[in-house]
């Protein structure tokens, strides 16, 4: 690395962190590649999807590392309205933290997370989330740095091949499914209406807006998913998303009425079955596992649905517990959110300390779908 003369000693140029230049879109995803995700692309691609369809994406949402007019990393800050107690908490999604490997060890990912946290206050918002990943971006990562891991149980379905013998219900009745496709407007209307009423009393989903709506076919956390639509005598009663994200089938968000237990339960059945020309089975994911081995299980994030347990369990499906820590947030304004919630600060008690308090482990629901 060049170094600048100074009064006879060498002194390293000074690191600036500064927002993206437009002409630097390209460079950034370039660097960005470094980073392989499980699921066969790239962070670059992530970002590209982030540029062409995340309505809150700009070039002043992300802040860039430069030494000699040198990228040496960035992160992206993306605006959400999370849901926590009822609330709708205005937080900044942290994503595309990065820098290259040759690099690190010069703490530069930690001043730009420092950086983030810094420009997410001025700007009006009161909470960070981030989604750890493998090292260094671990969850123990983070915590040295203010981040709450929001942890949970996810369950693992799997179908019981003796449910038959023991006269589980199999037959899904009057449930009809259907795909679901950016261009239905009639089936996205239902969506919204049932993502509202199951979301709202579950914190860490997020409150979209149309424009996030329109987009979220297109920011999925995995480059292929599945999306359906379960209807009862014509009428919609639930929804699902499915996509193998870390080689495993994962339901990334999930939502029903009232009455569509039976529903949202005949859809998760039918994921679970193999298909001859498996659409997410493509690229790379394809050369190492068949359709049969996807679909033997299905991960289903943290929920809280008693009526959609039993409603699986009379259809063969049984759950296992795992836990789940996919989600880490931090206080970046305690004083706003704790006022914003209307829940009184203990003496003493620091932003970590709060968000244990108010965010208890079965209480949250972040859909992989909404993973930056």
């Amino acid at each position: 690395m060049a170094e600048d003369s100074f009064a006879g000693e060498y002194r390293r140029p000074k690191m600036e962190i500064r927002t993206l230049a437009s002409q630097e879109r390209l460079e950034f995803a370039d660097l960005l590649d470094e980073w392989r995700l499980a699921e066969g692309w790239t962070a670059g691609d992530r970002f590209r999807y982030q540029v062409e369809y995340d309505p809150t994406w700009s070039d002043e949402n992300v802040l860039v590392a430069v030494e000699q007019d040198r990228l040496l990393g960035g992160v992206s800050l993306l605006p959400r309205q999370v849901r926590v107690l009822g609330h709708a908490i205005p937080t900044g999604g942290i994503s595309n933290l990065f820098t290259s490997a040759r690099l690190r060890g010069r703490g530069i990912a930690t001043d730009l997370l420092e950086r983030a946290a810094e420009t997410l206050r001025s700007r009006g918002f009161e909470l960070a989330i981030v989604f750890p990943g493998p090292p260094p971006a671990t969850p123990d990562y983070f915590a040295k740095r203010g981040f709450v891991a929001w942890c949970g149980q996810q369950s693992i379905l799997r179908v019981d091949p003796e449910a038959s013998l023991r006269g589980a219900v199999t037959d899904p009745g009057d449930i009809t499914l259907e795909p679901v496709v950016s261009e239905n407007e009639r089936a996205l209307q239902s969506i919204k209406a049932i993502h509202a009423a199951y979301a709202a009393s579950r914190s860490g989903t997020v409150v979209r807006d149309d424009a996030l709506w329109r987009a979220c076919f297109h920011l999925s956390p995995a480059p292929f998913e599945e999306f359906w639509l379960a209807r009862r005598g014509g009428l919609a009663v639930a929804y699902g998303r499915a996509a193998i994200l870390d080689d495993v089938l994962t339901a990334t968000e999930i939502g029903r009425f009232e009455d569509g237990a039976d529903g949202l339960a005949a859809l998760i059945a039918h994921l679970l079955e193999p298909r001859g020309e498996d659409p997410l089975l493509r690229g790379a994911v394809a050369s190492r596992i068949n359709s049969r081995e996807l679909r033997s299980f299905l991960v289903l994030p943290t929920f809280d649905d008693i009526g959609l347990t039993v409603a699986l369990e009379h259809r063969g499906i049984r759950s296992h517990p795992m836990d789940d820590a996919r989600a880490s947030v931090r206080c970046v304004n305690l004083t706003a959110l704790a006022a914003r919630l209307d829940v009184d600060l203990l003496p003493g008690e620091d932003g970590p300390g709060f968000l244990r308090r108010i965010l208890p482990p079965d209480g949250m629901v972040y859909w992989p779908s909404d993973r930056f």
